[in-house]
């Protein structure tokens, strides 16, 4: 009686993973009977490898082969590899964590997104990444996946990649529903995490998520996740943005970041060309936006301010108001402040309580 029911409930359960799959003609539907029939002797897998080797290869050109098996579910079901990797993003203790393990069977519902029609009514993208990838990922941020594929005979599914973030951003962060900005800002930051992390070809995907978070958080209202934005992009780790939009985005963060109006000020002169060497292209804008650092409490404003005074870089040089602004920044606790003071006072500048850096 046991071992009866152990078999139906196998059986039912095969049916649930077969149930998506449209079969066209009585072949196919006999061939599924006969594998229900050997799933019960654990001999279901050599039958799909059967069927497998009756499905010709759609093409040895990746990008024509990913046409055909982004839409034929039964050439996904035949060219995935027995076992494919699987990997997801988990949250476990304290942080995200990678997990990846072996499978005999890939879900083949999460392929069912590379279909043309689930692209266009979900509103994500698929690209198509020479040699052997497939990129699905929204513009937000949320979804991302990757699928790699190896080429023997023809090409077969070996990897698949699942680095959404979501079920990551409730376990960690249960209350981030209520404040659509700051959920972006730290999927942003998750996903720069693991692209730091994680020593693939997949890092590049993650930064561009990150980047995307970033602007989507951006466009919420979140001052840190433009800055964030701006940050990446200029990092050369996500794609570079334009300097329109990078200009947007850290004036709009410069309001209320204080460290944003730093970087605010170095791209007002250098406008994100740091191997360039030459003069500061708009130095009052830089100065302004230096001062509005400064007058949000950032030691590194004053800093930078002193230099500005002293070397005369963006401002006539004046060396006793660069001792005011040095004596700020060492005020702050800032060692670079104390070390400005130091030097300016070996060269004779002393302070002068009624000139003031601001």
């Amino acid at each position: 009686m046991h071992r009866l029911r152990r078999l139906s409930r196998r059986l039912f359960l095969c049916f649930l993973s077969d149930e998506f799959v449209m079969t066209k003609n009585n072949r196919v539907r006999q061939f599924k009977l006969q594998c229900l029939a050997l799933l019960a002797f654990g001999l279901c897998s050599g039958a799909f490898a059967a069927q497998s080797s009756t499905v010709q290869c759609p093409s040895d050109n990746f990008a024509d082969f990913v046409k055909e098996f982004s839409s034929k579910p039964e050439v996904q079901q035949a060219f995935i590899a027995s076992p494919v990797i699987v990997q997801t993003v988990v949250f476990t203790e304290s942080k995200p964590r990678v997990v990846e393990r072996k499978s005999r069977v890939l879900d083949l519902p999460s392929l069912v997104m590379l279909a043309p029609d689930s692209i266009a009514k979900s509103g994500l993208s698929m690209q198509v990444q020479l040699p052997n990838h497939i990129v699905v990922r929204d513009y937000n941020g949320e979804v991302l996946n990757i699928f790699t594929f190896k080429h023997n005979d023809c090409w077969v599914l070996t990897r698949a990649e699942d680095w959404s973030l979501e079920a990551v951003l409730d376990a960690q962060y249960p209350n981030l529903k209520a404040s659509p900005g700051e959920r972006a800002l730290k999927r942003g930051a998750i996903y720069n995490h693991l692209g730091i992390d994680t020593e693939s070809s997949s890092s590049s995907q993650l930064y561009i998520s990150a980047l995307n978070s970033y602007l989507h958080g951006a466009d919420q209202g979140s001052a840190e996740a433009a800055f964030a934005a701006a940050g990446i992009s200029l990092s050369g780790q996500a794609p570079r943005l334009e300097n329109v939009k990078i200009l947007q985005l850290l004036e709009s963060a410069a309001k209320s970041v204080p460290e944003a109006g730093i970087a605010l000020a170095d791209f007002y002169c250098d406008e994100g060309n740091y191997e360039e060497k030459r003069a500061c292209v708009n130095p009052e804008k830089s100065l302004g936006a230096l001062v509005s650092s400064a007058w949000l409490g950032s030691p590194s404003a004053f800093i930078q301010l002193g230099g500005a005074y002293e070397t005369g870089a963006i401002i006539p040089s004046d060396l006793a108001r660069a001792m005011a602004c040095y004596q700020e920044a060492d005020k702050k606790g800032n060692e670079a402040g104390a070390r400005g003071v130091e030097r300016l006072s070996i060269q004779g500048i002393t302070a002068n309580n009624s000139i003031h850096c601001l």
